[in-house]
């Protein structure tokens, strides 16, 4: 009877883990690859064991039917933690932009939320994120949002046409901030280099790849710097709203 009820609580664990666990290791700010592997996993660990009580979940009978359980679980867990990255990568989006835009691409900068390379405006604006992220107490609603998940998706159902088509929303709605947020710089650089055509046509003797690239970078990193406050409290906004709306 004990040996029944040890196995039956470590299948419990099992099946909290398969979707805190898979969601962890892609929220940002706590799935980070500059944490370790084995902290993200203990972290888990102890999220599982902490909401396994308040967590419907009853374990199968049939170790084939908790395999496949432990799989839709997976994939819950993959949807809520990369539909958080896919809103994330808003951000990325907006860097990579703003830098062509002013002209600063070229300062390339170690990736902070990624194993691939950055410009520096991204990174900057990727630290900025996450930093809003814990100062918000984000992290805080990215772990309600993991626990009321399971009155929206329970445990055993997966609505995997759903989930697809939440996916490819959430893919267009990161790309419609990056280039709503982005629409400022847009501007400013068709602005700027449309008035310098017209300055070199005017003059033809200045040199306008000289006067252009100062001017560029001095004015697209004075509206990034009023533009910052409205663009991280919109993307915050936006981000938490996707934790909201998980559940009924």
């Amino acid at each position: 009877m004990v040996e029944l009820l040890v196995q039956t609580q470590i299948a419990a664990v099992l099946i909290a883990f398969a979707r805190i666990g898979t969601a962890l290791i892609f929220l940002p700010g706590l799935g980070e690859m500059r944490i370790p592997g084995r902290h993200r996993l203990a972290l888990g660990l102890i999220l599982s064991l902490g909401l396994m009580p308040a967590i419907p979940v009853t374990p199968p009978e049939q170790t084939a039917q908790l395999a496949l359980l432990l799989a839709r679980e997976a994939l819950i867990g993959l949807y809520i933690g990369a539909g958080a990255r896919i809103l994330f990568a808003a951000l990325q989006a907006l860097g990579a932009f703003i830098a062509n835009v002013t002209s600063l691409s070229s300062a390339l900068a170690a990736g902070d939320t990624g194993y691939e390379g950055s410009t520096a405006i991204t990174s900057l604006l990727t630290m900025a994120g996450l930093a809003l992220l814990f100062a918000t107490d984000s992290h805080h609603l990215m772990l309600r949002g993991l626990f009321l998940s399971y009155e929206l998706i329970p445990a055993g159902w997966l609505p995997l046409s759903d989930l697809t088509g939440q996916i490819a929303r959430l893919v267009a709605r990161s790309f419609y901030i990056a280039a709503l947020m982005g629409a400022p710089f847009f501007l400013l650089a068709v602005v700027l280099n449309l008035g310098l055509g017209l300055a070199n046509r005017v003059m033809p003797s200045m040199p306008v790849f000289f006067v252009a690239g100062p001017v560029n970078i001095a004015l697209g990193l004075g509206l990034l710097m009023l533009a910052s406050p409205a663009i991280l409290a919109w993307f915050s906004d936006d981000f938490a709203r996707f934790f909201l709306e998980l559940r009924p």
